[in-house]
């Protein structure tokens, strides 16, 4: 029963379309004034050329316009001061997928004779196609109107061995409706008007009258104003909101979440180095963390800057790594532990990675390709609570600055 009552709405739907649509169609005459732009076939020698049109047409069915025209265009013949001209008479059949009349789309379909002049001029028969479409410009009936044709001009005259020519001819005119437009036939009023229920198109609840938003889907929550609610007040809709809780102010995207420019994992609102390369680890500032080579067992005496006996072992391996990079760039970092004040470790972490840095440069490496830098008790890697931790945080790091690899 139920698929009964469809079929029939959809007829009655149909029906009304139907009839709609045919009594769209302007069945006066019309004439049809245009500019031609042409693009002529490579084989004819000549550059693209200008031209004109006038159509007198009709419709005859609901989709369908019969069209007579003449047109005159002219080519100049490519290095030469010479010309020639051509004039067609055809006649096409325009056939519309619709009568809307801010865009009517249409296809067109046709043939009739060109006569061509150089020096001599003859005639011959000639066909065209292509797409176009015609646009209302005020309530009389004046459109806009444009197509863009392919025209098989079939001369076997004009150059030797060659029997046609294929041009693209862009049109763009105007449509004049001849006489005045039909009336459409005066409708029945009745005797007592139907009073019509108040209308909630998307039966969110509120009505059509003051709903600002008449296309909520159904089940979604709304406001008093018929429209979903958008909590953070990014323009993303709760019911489509990954990020609830997204700052004012900031860019988010069709989700509702602050964008990520660089693809780093951290939010441009956040991101310190917006332009990270892909793929380039980075600490929750979004800046690179650079790649650390921990010098282990190199060590300097108590209190000193003097690098003990069994250190230079390591350095020379270090070094010798470095030699086989010398693209890159390298910050020698000192560090001490917790024992002493802050400005004697700063100061002796500075000593120690420039006695580090002094041994690189006498192994071959490049002093430009090196930085020097102390952190004192900054970032130990263990506990100073023991001795063996503090051991540790007594420590000569080489961080990867540059690495275009």
């Amino acid at each position: 029963m139920k698929t009964n009552s469809l079929i029939q709405t959809l007829a009655i739907v149909s029906s009304c379309f139907i009839s709609a649509h045919a009594s769209a169609v302007d069945e006066r005459w019309y004439i049809s004034p245009a500019l031609s732009y042409l693009a002529p076939d490579s084989d004819r020698q000549s550059d693209d050329g200008l031209g004109f049109k006038l159509g007198l047409g009709k419709a005859i069915s609901n989709s369908w316009d019969l069209e007579a025209s003449l047109a005159t265009d002219r080519f100049d013949i490519k290095n030469s001061s010479d010309n020639f001209s051509q004039n067609s008479l055809g006649l096409d059949a325009l056939f519309y997928f619709s009568r809307n009349s801010h865009f009517a789309p249409y296809i067109v379909m046709g043939a009739g004779a060109i006569s061509t002049k150089v020096t001599n001029e003859h005639t011959n028969a000639m066909m065209n196609v292509g797409l176009g479409f015609k646009s209302d410009l005020t309530n009389s009936g004046i459109a806009l109107r444009t197509d863009l044709r392919y025209r098989e001009d079939l001369d076997d005259k004009t150059v030797t061995n060659q029997s046609s020519f294929g041009d693209w001819v862009f049109n763009l005119g105007l449509i004049f409706p001849l006489g005045e437009k039909a009336r459409s036939a005066p409708v029945a009023v009745a005797a007592a008007p139907m009073s019509l229920p108040p209308m909630d198109s998307d039966a969110d609840g509120v009505l059509d009258k003051v709903d600002l938003c008449p296309n909520t889907p159904a089940g979604a929550k709304i406001n008093a104003q018929g429209c979903e609610p958008d909590s953070d007040k990014d323009g993303v809709v709760d019911s489509l909101d990954q990020c609830m809780n997204t700052p004012e102010g900031v860019t988010v995207n069709y989700q509702g979440c602050e964008l990520d420019t660089d693809y780093d994992g951290v939010v441009d609102s956040k991101d310190q180095c917006p332009a990270t390369m892909a793929g380039i680890k980075v600490n929750i500032n979004g800046c690179p963390i650079p790649e650390v080579i921990i010098l282990k067992d190199v060590n300097f005496e108590v209190n000193s800057d003097r690098l003990t006996q069994g250190s230079f072992a390591v350095l020379d391996k270090a070094a010798d790594d470095l030699l086989k990079r010398p693209e890159l760039k390298i910050e020698v970092s000192g560090y001490t532990d917790d024992r002493g004040s802050d400005s004697l470790n700063q100061d002796l972490s500075q000593k120690r990675a420039q006695t580090v840095s002094t041994y690189m440069i006498s192994r071959g490496v490049k002093a430009s390709c090196l930085t020097v830098k102390g952190y004192g008790e900054e970032n130990p890697v263990a506990s100073n609570d023991t001795a063996a931790g503090r051991a540790e945080n007594r420590r000569v790091e080489l961080h990867i600055l540059e690495n275009p690899f």
